[in-house]
């Protein structure tokens, strides 16, 4: 019985150390870009003489942007760590001494995985989070990839840091990553989060139900679109002021203009003249009840 406990522990510590056994890994997908490739040509320029297929080519430029960088994604497998990333230098490229380099994570997969492709296919990085390395005496660069693992991925742009750095690294080997395997039955990596291309026909149209209106002049109502310009907007009309007659109510009082006789006006100035003309007629007569002298 003590047998069969002991044979059962050593099979279970076994278990245990082959779990977390240290082991390395090559990346799945690999490539480089420069800018000495334009895109769009029949065929891609050669690469450097001293660039050899497989190898990758790391090169500084102006404006702290790049001429040629690198990128390597490595797929874990359930439950394990990532460890060290390592390169080599290739003895045979014109590599400037003592060049740190620096590995940023990527925030898109390798989709062009070229050798020497434009610039315009290699995935985009961001440095805020990264590792750097300088070289060992046997030509070697170390970095800490530990932290730059996520969702089972190690996914890295290998950049410059310095506008004259040139670095021609060795194509990266099945010992490039070091991992450490996870316990048996680790779960898988959700593969809803790891990176992915941006869909731009997932964006949402922008809500224009919130935008002001008329608050802005020259535009029409703050829409998209309008045509610039002053707007002319015709004032209303003055209210006329009411007057009040003799029983009190206010009525509009009515526009002034040429004013226009009434029929009453007329016939007031007819009964006005044939009485002033009767008047005259008969104060020109004789006054009949007159004596008469001889």
């Amino acid at each position: 019985m003590k047998r069969i406990l002991f044979a059962a522990v050593i099979v279970i510590a076994s278990i245990g150390l082959a779990g977390s056994a240290a082991r390395a890994d090559a990346p799945r997908d690999v490539g480089w870009w420069t800018a000495t490739n334009p895109g769009g040509l029949p065929a891609a320029p050669p690469a450097p003489p001293d660039v050899k297929a497989g190898d990758l080519l790391i090169q500084g430029g102006g404006g702290g942007a790049p001429t040629a960088y690198a990128a390597l994604l490595y797929e874990l497998d359930p439950g394990a760590a990532a460890g060290n990333l390592n390169l080599t230098i290739d003895p045979n490229g014109a590599t400037t001494p003592s060049t740190t380099l620096q590995v940023c994570p990527l925030l898109q997969p390798i989709n062009h995985p070229e050798q020497g492709g434009p610039l315009t296919d290699a995935p985009p990085y961001n440095c805020a989070h990264k590792a750097t390395a300088a070289p060992s005496t046997d030509g070697k660069y170390q970095f800490n990839a530990a932290d730059l693992m996520s969702n089972g991925l190690v996914a890295v742009a290998i950049l410059p840091t310095g506008p004259v750095d040139r670095v021609v690294l060795s194509a990266p080997d099945a010992n490039s990553l070091t991992t450490q395997a996870g316990p048996a039955g680790s779960p898988l990596p959700d593969s809803s989060a790891a990176i992915a291309p941006t869909d731009t026909a997932a964006v949402p149209l922008p809500d224009t139900s919130g935008l002001a209106t008329g608050t802005s002049p020259g535009f029409t109502e703050g829409l998209p679109g309008a045509t610039a310009g002053p707007t002319s907007v015709s004032p209303a009309p003055a209210a006329t002021p009411a007057s009040p007659n003799s029983s009190g109510v206010f009525v509009p009082t009515v526009a002034a203009g040429p004013e226009k006789a009434t029929p009453l006006l007329v016939v007031l100035f007819i009964v006005a003249g044939l009485g002033g003309g009767a008047l005259w007629l008969y104060a020109g007569r004789p006054r009949q009840d007159a004596p008469v002298t001889a």
